[in-house]
């Protein structure tokens, strides 16, 4: 629940709109590619999870199989990565409720949602879990409903949607690439960022019982899921409506109950949307926090940050974490109408970022299997070590798509620079220990 939580937000509930125009059908295409590599990541963290346990999940692997500058640059950006998906949550609630009310300033919910979600935080580990669990459960079980109100317009033509509704809108209005390669190229950014967060598994299976029952069920059960919920509803939708007359700005499932004649059905998907996105940036918080504690345990963040209080709460890890959620508010405030675009691209770089560690990750794990004192476990990558470089090649040119995209480059640019900012950090650390040792 908690990986379904991280990815099932803002990108599917609103950023899908927009995705749908620039790329058509093709998207469907994107998505099932997408999900494919997020199984073998997520399978290939979930080895390395199950060898060696650890409270800071792919940061520490990182530093262990690939090195401490890689470790570093990876925990990190992350905890970055994590903390701009949840402004991207809550700038999804405010642009929902904004659209809604349109008196109500967009940072005002945002504001609100930011001070709820440190609350839930700040109790024990259990209520965070709880909490989580049920939000995700209402995005499941409304996603469903959904796709069983559009499989019946689709086949019993009901609604005013009913009489356009056929599979054929899915290659009659310009193919299943009607935008060709450049329509594909510019959706890539919110897919990448639709299947980020799933990777929280890894930090939960440090505080759960049994992780060895528990981690494969959830990887594969996210791996299922996630591709019947986005590509399943997504496919309905483009089924009912011809993909270019739909609103890049709205919710595409709020119009499908709309049109199919289920007003108060369409005002309770915004509902749940919303708590859609609080329940995903409150997975970003969560996963942001840990991340924290992890760098502070092993000296690439201030020894502080992994106090724990009474509840077991690394406390003032969500505290800088939540400082930073409402630094997302101020910009809502500065820049409502672009801060959502800029965010979608500029978590996708580091996505890739940390998927590809994950695989270099384990790739050197795999070659230590021959060692006795390396961990055998059950659940391996499937693979290996072909796998490995197949999903390394794919990021690659992933990457280098979205960066010949000029929409996308600032956030490249911006994020080249955070990377340069965090070796220039590193180096000063490490310079800095030995005159730190010899004063003692």
């Amino acid at each position: 629940m908690m990986a379904l939580g991280g990815a099932i937000g803002a990108g599917f509930f609103l950023g899908s709109g927009a995705a749908i125009r620039q790329a058509g059908p093709a998207l469907l295409l994107a998505y099932l590619l997408a999900g494919g590599m997020i199984y073998l990541v997520m399978r290939a963290l979930g080895e390395l999870t199950l060898a060696y346990p650890s409270q800071g999940s792919f940061a520490t692997y990182t530093t262990r199989f690939i090195g401490p500058l890689a470790g570093f640059i990876t925990g990190w950006s992350y905890w970055l990565a994590l903390l701009l998906v949840g402004t991207a949550e809550i700038t999804g609630i405010g642009v929902l409720l904004h659209s809604y009310y349109p008196g109500l300033p967009q940072w005002i919910p945002a504001l609100c949602a930011t001070m709820m979600l440190y609350a839930i935080n700040m109790r024990t580990p259990r209520s965070f879990g709880e909490s989580e669990y049920w939000l995700s459960l209402l995005k499941v079980i409304t996603i469903i409903l959904v796709l069983l109100c559009g499989a019946s317009v689709l086949i019993f033509k009901v609604g005013s949607a009913g009489s356009q509704a056929h599979v054929g809108n899915l290659w009659q209005h310009g193919g299943i690439l009607p935008a060709g390669f450049s329509g594909l190229l510019a959706a890539l950014p919110l897919v990448i960022f639709s299947f980020g967060g799933t990777e929280i598994i890894g930090f939960a299976a440090a505080e759960t019982e049994q992780p060895e029952r528990t981690v494969p069920r959830a990887i594969n059960g996210v791996f299922f899921r996630i591709n019947l919920f986005y590509v399943g509803s997504l496919a309905i939708v483009m089924m009912l409506y011809p993909w270019n007359t739909l609103e890049p700005k709205g919710s595409p499932f709020v119009l499908l109950l709309s049109q199919a004649g289920f007003k108060m059905a369409a005002g309770a998907v915004t509902f749940v949307a919303v708590s859609a996105f609080f329940s995903a940036s409150n997975a970003a918080l969560y996963g942001s926090s840990r991340t924290l504690r992890a760098l502070a345990s092993v000296d690439d963040a201030p020894k502080a940050l992994q106090t724990l209080n009474l509840r077991n709460i690394p406390y003032l890890a969500v505290t800088l974490s939540g400082a930073f959620l409402m630094a997302g508010v101020v910009l809502n405030y500065l820049i409502p109408d672009k801060i959502f675009s800029y965010l979608l691209s500029a978590v996708a770089w580091i996505v890739l970022w940390v998927w590809t560690s994950i695989m270099l990750s384990h790739f050197n794990y795999w070659k230590s299997r021959y060692d006795v004192l390396t961990p055998q476990v059950k659940f391996k990558l499937p693979g290996a070590p072909y796998t490995n470089w197949g999903i390394i090649l794919a990021i690659a040119v992933i990457a280098v798509m979205i960066a010949a995209n000029s929409t996308t480059r600032t956030t490249f640019y911006i994020i080249t620079l955070w990377l340069v900012i965090l070796v220039a950090a590193f180096y000063a650390k490490s310079s800095a220990k030995p005159a730190t040792t010899q004063g003692n």
